[in-house]
């Protein structure tokens, strides 16, 4: 999604975000996970026709679009503080929007497609918005085919059996196109990217394997990594999805992040090919959505200060009046280095380390050298990562390290590193949200995504993995 005009946007792509937009929509988030009321009224007017376009592109009737675009926005609400803990300082300020404006396009999917497979509704092929073709910057670089599956899936939320309905097409057929042309569209961002103008690229899969008729069929076969892009379109079921995942996983160390990895890849593109789709909302939609949010309580600063008529004042009650304050501003500063110290990143391992849960895993070797050690603690519900041995990178390039919700929503940056920069542990919080770590190399200053064919390395943090962490035990050389 990107924010739209008169807005400037810093680079051909969705999710994409304004260069001056003051304050961002991450600082806007950030409120609104607080309560912030007005904040969410400014993020709603920064995002809304992206969200609306998909709502229009995927509704029956406008009166639907709008009750969509409003679910999804209530859901935003709801789910804010959990996005707002994927956001890293490290990153600059155009990245941090672009994170935001991913994870609000993924979520708005993610909300319409449900509320239509809830309801029993089926979109008519007809009705699917968007471009019927594929847009002239793809022309000779996405098969039209593929284009339209993808659009189905995408535009329409249908899942790969409507779409292999809606096409007249076998079922396997279908799903094949549906990961050709997620993987086409893929290639295209990154080449268009990459050279300032569109592909050259032959829209031929000739070297992919055909997919079968089911997930299951497939994860026989051994092509469970090629579901990642059948999940990146939400074309999966509960299911189906958790068995995608659960096979990439059983797969050994690193494949459940670099499954994730694809999974993103896939959104980001999609996303991407269709940024033109926008539409304007009603415009009492906003009023609706802020009667539904729940009461902000205004605090003490709203309240009229009373004052008693002054007295003589009492020397000695004024003297104890001072020692009070002092002590309570010791007391205060006392509470306010504990808060940090739980929540700073050395406060995070500090905690980690004392856990009784500590989970400490096996030492994940990088290619090229170098190895990722986990530390985790369910009870402290976080976690952090040890970087030791990584050999220096070529001028121009960095290391970074990424954080996979469990979800299959965007990873989120824990920043870039240098080789001598992973002295200190890489914390984070919300153990329980995430699945998996990993590094990749990247261009100096790091990338808005992981870059699959570079990944490093990966960590799994499920607690059940044959491959992640050996229970119980303490860091190496503890």
């Amino acid at each position: 999604m990107q924010t739209p005009e008169p807005h400037v946007i810093p680079e051909a792509e969705a999710p994409g975000a304004p260069a001056e937009a003051h304050p961002g929509v991450d600082t806007l988030l950030r409120a609104s996970a607080r309560g912030d009321r007005a904040a969410f009224s400014a993020f709603y007017d920064a995002t809304v026709p992206w969200v609306h376009g998909m709502a229009v592109a995927m509704s029956p009737s406008e009166d639907d679009a709008a009750d969509a675009t409003l679910q999804t926005y209530l859901t935003a609400w709801e789910e804010a503080g959990e996005a707002e803990l994927d956001l890293s300082d490290q990153d600059d300020a155009a990245e941090r929007e672009r994170r935001v404006f991913a994870w609000l396009g993924a979520l708005g999917h993610r909300v319409m497609a449900g509320r239509m497979r809830a309801s029993g509704r089926r979109a008519a092929r007809s009705r699917v918005g968007g471009p019927a073709q594929p847009p002239a910057e793809l022309v000779g670089t996405v098969d039209p085919a593929a284009f339209e599956a993808v659009r189905l899936a995408w535009l329409g939320g249908f899942t790969e059996a409507q779409v292999s309905e809606a096409l007249d097409r076998p079922r396997d057929e279908t799903r094949t196109l549906l990961r050709d042309g997620v993987q086409q569209l893929v290639a295209a961002r990154r080449m268009a990217h990459a050279d300032g103008e569109a592909p050259a690229a032959s829209p031929t899969d000739a070297g992919r394997l055909a997919l079968g008729s089911s997930v299951a069929e497939d994860v026989d076969a051994g092509r469970g990594a090629e579901l990642a892009d059948l999940s990146a379109l939400h074309t999966l079921d509960v299911a189906d999805h958790t068995a995608a995942a659960g096979a990439a996983q059983a797969r050994g160390a690193g494949e459940l992040a670099r499954w994730r990895t694809r999974v993103d890849a896939g959104r980001r593109a999609v996303a991407w090919a269709f940024r033109d789709v926008v539409a304007e909302p009603p415009s009492a939609l906003l009023d609706t959505l802020l009667a539904r949010l729940p009461a902000q309580d205004e605090g003490l600063a709203l309240v009229a200060e009373r004052r008693a008529p002054r007295g003589p004042v009492d020397r000695l009650r004024a003297l104890k009046i001072a020692l009070l304050a002092l002590l309570a501003l010791a007391v205060l500063a006392v509470g306010l280095y504990a808060a940090w110290s739980q929540f700073s990143a050395d406060g995070i391992a500090h905690r980690v380390r004392e856990a009784d849960d500590l989970y400490t895993t096996t030492e994940y070797p990088a290619t090229g050298g170098g190895v990722m050690q986990g530390f985790l603690s369910a009870e402290e519900n976080s976690g952090y990562v040890r970087v030791d041995g990584m050999p220096q990178l070529e001028k121009g390039r960095t290391y970074q390290v990424w954080l996979y919700p469990q979800d299959g929503s965007a990873p989120s940056s824990l920043g870039t590193y240098r080789a001598d920069e992973f002295g200190e542990p890489i914390s984070f919080r919300g153990l329980d949200r995430f699945a998996a770590v990993s590094m990749t190399e990247e261009p100096a200053g790091g990338s808005a995504e992981p870059t699959a064919e570079d990944l490093l390395l990966g960590l799994d943090l499920h607690p059940t993995s044959t491959t992640g962490p050996q229970y119980g035990g303490k860091p190496s050389g503890s």
